[in-house]
Formats: C-alpha cells, sequence, structure tokens
C-alpha cells in the first residue's frame, strides 16, 4: 500500500506542478516508470485516491499477496473495484515495459 501511496502522492505532485513549467535548469523528472504513470494514468490515480473502495482494495492486494506482488495477481486482486481497476489497466497498457527497469534501480539502492 505504501507504493501505492507514494505513486498516487507524487502524481498530485506532479500534477500539482504541472501548470508551473519548470524553469532552466531546474530538475526534471527523471524517473521512466513515474513519468509514464503521470502521463498516460495521472487522472486514473487521482480518481483511485479519492475513492475509499479503492484504497481498501489496495490495502486487501498488498496485505493477501505482499508489497511486492506481480502485476498479473495485482489486475486480478483489483478486479472487483472499477476505479482500482481502470488504474491498473492503465498501468498494464501503458507503463509496463517500466517494471523490470525499475525494479532493476530498486534493487541497487
Amino acid at each position: 500500500m505504501k507504493n501505492f501511496l507514494a505513486i498516487a502522492l507524487l502524481i498530485l505532485c506532479i500534477t500539482a506542478k504541472k501548470h508551473h513549467k519548470p524553469a532552466t535548469g531546474e530538475e526534471v523528472q527523471t524517473n521512466p516508470m513515474r513519468q509514464c504513470l503521470y502521463d498516460k494514468c495521472g487522472d486514473h490515480a487521482i480518481n483511485c485516491m479519492q475513492d475509499d473502495a479503492c484504497n481498501e482494495t489496495f490495502d486487501i492486494c498488498i496485505k493477501t499477496h505482499g508489497p511486492d506482488m506481480k502485476i498479473d495477481l495485482f489486475v486480478e486482486c483489483t478486479a472487483n473495484n472499477k476505479v482500482a481497476s481502470a488504474f491498473v489497466d492503465c498501468m498494464k497498457t501503458n507503463c509496463l515495459s517500466f517494471a523490470p527497469i525499475m525494479r532493476f534501480f530498486n534493487k541497487r539502492k
């Protein structure tokens, strides 16, 4: 759940900064997974954060399968919640190709 809350919070922060273009020399988002989530799935993430049932669904998924569950289990686990399912489908469709890269970099930290 912490991972999803962190992603959702990041998306909110990025969305808030969306209307403020970075000045020359400012740091730009370099995490491809987060950038993909922001570009492609930001609306779904915001909708999910505002939905209590969606957050509860994520909590249950994390407790059942652990924080490092594979996307297939995550899709199956969130299928009973329309909002969570829409967010996961968006992630799966648009950003799944970045998952192995991000796992590699997360292990190196």
